[in-house]
């Protein structure tokens, strides 16, 4: 049994809004492949603790502005740091992703 702590300001710093990292699926109702990334993406995920990762799905059918301003052109797209990958992602794939946009932004923090 775990217990919630309130967190530090040192922790905040640390675990704060600026750490989470933003994973992003664009799909479509149309695309087959799509259903499947979206479950890869979550397994992939699964094992790490929700503050972790922002999880956001868009769908390109219902606002196909999001895929012009981001430049999506194929589905599904997953984007993370800032970096994309167009079709199934493979685990080990997206977990280097995740890593390089954590060390990016420990770099942008000046850490």
């Amino acid at each position: 049994m775990s217990e919630k702590t309130e967190r530090t300001e040192d922790e905040e710093e640390v675990f704060g809004e600026s750490s989470i990292i933003e994973i992003v699926l664009f799909k479509s109702d149309s695309c087959a492949f799509c259903p499947r990334a979206e479950e890869v993406i979550r397994e992939t995920i699964e094992d790490f603790e929700a503050s972790v990762f922002k999880f956001t799905v868009i769908n390109v059918t219902e606002n196909p502005e999001a895929a012009e301003e981001y430049g999506i052109f194929a589905l599904p797209t997953v984007m993370i740091g800032g970096v994309s990958i167009t079709g199934i992602p493979e685990p080990e794939m997206l977990l280097k992703m995740i890593l390089s946009a954590k060390v990016y932004k420990k770099r942008g923090a000046g850490e």
